[in-house]
This record gives C-alpha cells, sequence and structure tokens, in this order.
C-alpha cells in the first residue's frame, strides 16, 4: 500500500507528499510541533506525522480548498487554524458538493481528485491503487477553527512560526514564515503555477491583490531562502517570487499579454515569466 513521501529538507523540517497530488509539512520545535496543511485526507496522513514525532501539534491551514484541509478529521482534538476570510470556503464546498454531485461527503471529492489530477501528477502511481486509499468512513468538510490572522505567531520551543496573510489564490491564504530554516511555506500562494478565477468582465483585481501579495513577500526576502510550496515541487528558490511580482506588474501595465490555453485540468488564460506562470483568467 502506498505511504506518504517523506522529505526531511531541513533539521526537523518534512514534507509529506500526499502522493504527489498536494503537500503538507510538518515543523518540529523543542515543544511542540505545527503540521503545515493537511491534503486532501488520503491515506494515513496522522500516522505518517506521529512516526516523525509525538510532540503536541498544531494544525496551520494555508486556505481552505479541500485539497489542504480535507485530512484535518484525522486529527482529533488538535486545534486546527485558519484565516476567517476562508471560513465559508467549506460550506461553500458542501453546498457545491450536494450540487454537484448529489453528495455531503468528502469521499467523493477524494475520488475526483485522483481521477483528475493523479493521472498528471503522478502518472508512474497504479490509480486503482490510490483509490483504495480514500477512506471507507463518510465524512463532510466541516470543522471547527480558531481564527487565524496577519502577525499572529506560534512558538514551538526555540522556534517560531509566523503568519503572513498573501491573499490572492483565497482571500485568506497565509504563508508561513519559518526564520529557523529559511523557508516561507506558501501552500498556494506561490506555487510553480497559481490559479486566480476568472473575474467579471476579466477584471483585474486578483492580479492586482497577486501583485500586492508578491511585493509584501518580496519585501522581506532577506527571510527566507525558500518556499515550502503545495504542490509539484517539495521546494522551489525564493526568486519565483519576484518573477511573479514582475509578472503581475507587466500584466497590469500592458507590458505583458497572455493568451487562453488548456493543459491538464486547468483552462484559461495564463501568461509566464521566469520559473512563474500565471493562470489569472481560470475557467477550471
Amino acid at each position: 500500500m502506498y505511504r506518504h513521501e517523506v522529505t526531511e529538507f531541513a533539521p526537523k523540517t518534512w514534507c509529506l507528499s500526499e502522493f504527489k497530488l498536494v503537500n503538507a509539512f510538518l515543523v518540529e520545535g523543542e515543544e511542540k510541533a505545527a503540521l503545515i496543511d493537511t491534503g486532501c485526507g488520503i491515506g494515513h496522513l496522522a500516522e505518517t506525522v506521529r512516526e516523525l514525532t509525538d510532540k503536541p501539534l498544531v494544525i496551520l491551514i494555508t486556505h481552505g480548498h479541500f485539497d489542504h484541509d480535507g485530512g484535518v478529521k484525522q486529527f482529533p482534538g488538535v486545534p486546527v487554524y485558519l484565516h476567517p476570510a476562508d471560513g465559508q470556503m467549506m460550506h461553500q464546498t458542501l453546498v457545491m458538493m450536494e450540487k454537484m454531485m448529489g453528495t455531503s461527503d468528502m469521499n467523493q471529492m477524494r475520488r475526483f481528485y485522483i481521477q483528475s489530477r493523479g493521472p498528471i501528477r503522478c502518472p508512474e502511481l497504479d490509480q486503482a491503487e490510490l483509490m483504495k486509499l480514500v477512506p471507507a468512513q463518510p465524512s463532510d468538510p466541516i470543522y471547527d477553527y480558531i481564527p487565524m490572522e496577519d502577525g499572529m505567531e506560534f512558538d514551538l520551543g526555540g522556534r517560531v512560526l509566523k503568519v503572513i496573510h498573501t491573499p490572492g489564490h483565497s482571500a485568506g491564504e497565509v504563508s508561513i514564515l519559518d526564520e529557523t530554516s529559511r523557508t516561507l511555506f506558501s501552500g498556494d500562494t506561490a506555487n510553480v503555477g497559481i490559479i486566480l478565477m476568472r473575474q467579471p468582465d476579466n477584471g483585474t483585481v486578483l492580479i492586482e491583490e497577486c501583485n500586492r501579495t508578491m511585493a509584501k513577500l518580496w519585501s522581506m526576502e532577506n527571510s527566507y531562502d525558500r518556499l515550502g510550496v503545495g504542490h509539484d515541487e517539495v521546494t522551489i528558490p525564493k526568486q519565483i517570487v519576484k518573477d511573479y511580482l514582475d509578472l503581475t506588474t507587466g500584466l497590469l501595465d500592458g507590458s505583458i499579454v497572455g493568451a487562453y490555453e488548456e493543459t491538464g485540468f486547468r483552462k484559461g488564460d495564463v501568461a509566464r515569466l521566469g520559473m512563474a506562470e500565471l493562470w489569472y483568467q481560470c475557467d477550471a
């Protein structure tokens, strides 16, 4: 049976890859540990975490999309932190599931994720075997959380994680700065590819928001060397933040023009610069 792939890329700092579909990260201090995102809830993330640390745990969710908070219920009793701007996203997921899939069971979303992302992100894995890792017990996407705000700090004992509000991909997206390992855990804020959904009349409000976020992150680039990202890679160089800053600036001033593409599960207008790939009017 497949297990999460564990990569320790800095001392007491692990990437827990959910079969290359999505990443979670575990950061351990002297007294506590923090789990940054929980994946879709495919497989046995909690078992993998407890094999690595027995310290008290907190969960920090970078944003409210189900592929980042779908494993929360594997950790009963563990406090979960989420930015309140994404607090209604789980309820929106429930409404969407009931409307489109006729179910409130998150397992249907997990199966959909494997079917749509698996052949692209992990084609070398047996997709039927991945399906066997979908939990048997039905569950809905609703969970209790503690509001997490910009500037909040989590002291793990000799190691402090700082919350940075980084909206764009979602209104409540946050990044988590760990100066000990000089890593910025960016979720989907700054990935190999960023998705910004299409706006009415192709408006630029999300591009503008993304531009402000990248400017904010680049202004503190002396605090980190790399990004721990939500998909595709474990870490990527911090230069990608500057690439996204320049790309969004170019889209806004007209010096860069993208074009419509359909690639894998993505459809929409896309532009590229350096390491950055921005789907800025995305339909899927």
